[in-house]
């Protein structure tokens, strides 16, 4: 029985370890894949080219996105494939591209990437660059919607900046509806 007791700790030590030393390799590979990300997106930036942040990835960045007034800066990826958008707000590929005339769709995970995104509002302005330079949007538009209504993403001849996500931010499963934010391309530049 004494040999028991003694055993214990070391199982339950071993456990802990273990247990603390995955979450560690988890947010260490996170945040490995942030900075990959970010290399390959200032590489594209620079070149032109497609840069995959790493060899096997099913994706590449495409945009930059900057919201100020609410602490959001990311690199936006050319897809919302699972993995995409694991690292990423993604493009939606049946869209205007970034840096181009019409409806530039992208979409990104409301409890992570896009968290910061129900504190924008109207009058907001966001950055974003692609390869092209830099457009800027004024926000017009915030609004829930059904998850079935897809007519945020068509062209509707006017250049906006539409931003997808779930909705509501704070449900805990698969949320139906969808939260909206819709920008108005401003030319060229933001005054002041």
């Amino acid at each position: 029985m004494n040999r028991v007791f003694r055993v214990i700790p070391v199982i339950l030590f071993v456990c802990g370890v273990f247990l603390a030393g995955r979450s560690v390799f988890y947010y260490s590979k996170g945040i490995a894949a942030k900075m990959l990300i970010q290399n390959a997106w200032e590489e594209t930036r620079e070149t032109h080219a497609v840069v995959k942040p790493w060899s096997w990835a099913d994706f590449h960045p495409v945009a930059s996105m900057e919201i100020e007034s609410i602490g959001l800066d990311c690199v936006v990826l050319n897809s919302i494939s699972g993995e995409a958008l694991a690292f990423g707000p993604g493009h939606l590929s049946n869209t205007a591209k970034p840096g181009t005339e019409g409806n530039v769709v992208l979409a990104g995970h409301r409890d992570s990437h896009f968290r910061k995104l129900k504190k924008i509002k109207k009058d907001d302005l966001i950055k974003l660059e692609s390869v092209f330079g830099s457009s800027f949007y004024i926000v017009i538009e915030v609004t829930p919607a059904a998850g079935d209504d897809i007519y945020w993403t068509e062209n509707i001849g006017d250049d906006v900046l539409t931003l997808i996500t779930c909705y509501p931010f704070n449900y805990v499963g698969k949320a139906e509806d969808r939260y909206i934010i819709r920008g108005e391309l401003i030319d060229p530049r933001p005054k002041g």
